[in-house]
């Protein structure tokens, strides 16, 4: 009886200790229908996908994401050391161009300005010198001189606004802003994750896939789990100064990437990932559906990470992880997720199966191409950017023991999609 009851405290104490954040609200059941993930599986290319890879080593470390400047010529990367890489497309020689206090996530060039480009700093590994790091936030590099600076730290405070989720029109008043002679409360930007930038440059718009007092990015797993709510997309107008939110109460808001507007003075929807609703969602600014959110594509076979378009406006979708057997059956039995959170990140993260690449048409509704891949060259694409050349993935480890391999890897351009 006294082990019986010893081993019942210690039950006890390690239920307790292991408790996710209470901020972090498991959601009910999650039934998928398979119906995308036989759409997906008929535009399956895996085996042309594996042979098309390439890698040119170099000492880059895994990355999160890349973009293209000078012509083309150069690329800049955030990668998981902390630093901004620079990468020749043409010989693939990688550099350090700038280190950070902490590691930087998504990143877009300023299309009005070919000095800047914007990012997301993500604040969850600490400084480099083991002290802290910089506060989480949407920043702005200026690439002659290397200097980066904070455009967004702070957030409108919405925390007593109803949890259900809301998309906020262009023209609606109670749309949560602050910015210069604004003085409602505040909170710090928890996690800054992706980011588009309207086609004039003066509007950027960023995700925060949850936020509560102490978030980063390490909480990851656990929201993925419980399908928590806690989702934002902003945006930042920097004539204006002004911060103001789009959308809020969804869940694990993440790539973000702004819809073409022929013949209209500004973008009037964007489309997001949902992480880990295996989902892409499009909300609505302008027109006639402003204020509405669309569900654009359902039931994605893997985690959708980064999005980027082609040069034909076809999407491509990073699918960092494969939605495997194991995670469709937790999610359908939300009952069993209060024991799963528990259980220690390393092991979860063990549990990654195939990462991958999706193509879709440039509204996001229909799949045109796929793969899914597990091997020496990738553990997980966090964004697929292309490139007349091919197209660039950035390889991306969470998984303890699967380091990712240091050096560039391009797909070769699919036959089909030329």
């Amino acid at each position: 009886m006294i082990r019986l009851g010893l081993a019942l405290l210690t039950g006890l104490v390690w239920w307790r200790r292991s408790a996710p954040r209470p901020e972090i609200e498991i959601a009910g059941p999650l039934h998928v229908d398979g119906s995308t993930a036989a759409a997906v599986a008929a535009v399956d290319h895996s085996a042309d996908f594996a042979r098309d890879l390439e890698r040119f080593p170099s000492d880059l470390p895994g990355i999160d994401d890349l973009v293209f400047v000078d012509a083309g010529a150069t690329a800049l990367v955030t990668a998981t050391d902390r630093r901004i890489w620079t990468v020749d497309t043409r010989t693939h020689a990688a550099e350090p161009f700038v280190e950070l206090p902490s590691m930087a996530y998504g990143l877009h060039e300023a299309p009005d300005d070919p000095d800047r480009v914007y990012l997301c700093v993500a604040g969850s590994y600490g400084g480099l010198d083991g002290t802290g790091a910089v506060a989480p936030g949407l920043y702005r590099l200026t690439r002659h001189d290397r200097s980066i600076e904070p455009l967004v730290v702070e957030v409108p405070a919405d925390d007593g606004r109803p949890r259900g989720p809301v998309v906020y029109a262009d023209d609606d008043p109670t749309a949560p802003e602050a910015g210069p002679g604004r003085t409602g409360p505040r909170r710090p930007l928890a996690v800054c994750d992706n980011l588009d930038v309207s086609d004039d440059g003066r509007r950027i718009y960023f995700s925060e896939p949850f936020d509560y007092t102490g978030a980063s990015v390490d909480d990851a797993v656990d929201e993925a789990i419980a399908l928590a709510p806690n989702g934002r997309l902003w945006r930042h107008d920097l004539d204006t100064g002004t911060t103001r939110l789009v959308a809020a109460g969804f869940h694990f808001v993440n790539a973000v990437l702004l819809d073409p507007h022929p013949e209209r003075p500004r973008e009037e929807s964007v489309l997001v990932t949902q992480t880990s609703m295996f989902r892409l969602t499009r909300f609505h600014l302008r027109g006639p559906r402003a204020g509405a959110a669309d569900v654009v594509l359902d039931g994605l076979p893997g985690m959708a990470d980064g999005m980027d378009r082609d040069a034909d406006g076809r999407i491509w979708v990073a699918l960092f992880a494969e939605r495997g057997r194991l995670v469709t059956w937790v999610h359908a039995h939300a009952w069993v997720k209060p024991l799963v959170m528990r259980l220690p990140a390393r092991l979860l993260l063990r549990q990654a199966g195939r990462t991958g690449v999706l193509v879709v048409s440039p509204d996001g509704s229909t799949p045109l191409w796929s793969a899914m891949y597990r091997g020496p060259e990738l553990v997980s694409v966090a964004s697929a950017v292309p490139n007349p050349e091919g197209v660039y993935l950035a390889n991306e480890s969470l998984t303890p023991g699967r380091e990712a391999r240091r050096g560039v890897i391009r797909l070769r351009w699919p036959t089909g999609l030329r």
